[in-house]
């Protein structure tokens, strides 16, 4: 009888052990991102002034900046919670555009837990207010689960004094 039991035991540990792993599975993949955020100038800075590749590559196709800055973003996404962060952002005139302007930016957050989750590229306000963007998340900027995060913001909206961003993000430490 207690022999059975014991196995009965290690066979119940089993199972749950493998139940576990298929919940740890399904957290990894791809998953719905969702941002709201608050943002403030911090200054302003000279044109040329932000080194990063994104940038060079940006002035490079549209010519210097008409305004360049940093800014603070306080921040909460369904995937690491509440954070903060630093933008830096540049302004280039793209006369093909709706607007005629084309808004390139590099965001560095630190969330609730001091995982570090990155995100560069660029969106074009649209005549509507809408925008077209192409934000990705940089896998070899972030950190904690965030390390080697990937995806696509898609969709950026300008709400009164912030932002939301909504798109995809895949990393296997996702868990909400």
């Amino acid at each position: 009888m207690y022999r059975i039991l014991r196995w009965g035991g290690l066979a119940a540990a089993v199972v749950a052990a493998t139940a576990m792993s298929f919940d740890s599975d399904e957290t990894a993949g791809t998953k719905p991102f969702r941002e709201t955020g608050t943002e403030y100038v911090v200054t302003a800075l000279p044109p040329g002034s932000l080194p990063q590749p994104l940038f060079v590559e940006a002035r490079a196709r549209y010519g210097e900046e008409v305004w360049s800055g940093v800014i603070l973003q306080l921040s909460e996404n369904n995937v690491g919670g509440r954070g903060s962060g630093v933008a830096f952002e540049a302004i280039f005139v793209d006369p093909t555009a709706p607007k005629g302007i084309v808004a390139y930016g590099l965001k560095s957050e630190v969330l609730a837990n001091g995982d570090k989750l990155v995100m560069a590229g660029y969106f074009i306000p649209q005549a509507d207010g809408s925008y077209v963007a192409n934000v990705q998340f940089l896998p070899e900027e972030g950190t904690g689960r965030f390390a080697g995060a990937t995806g696509l913001i898609d969709v950026v909206r300008a709400i009164p004094g912030g932002y939301v961003f909504e798109g995809t993000i895949t990393t296997v430490g996702a868990t909400k």
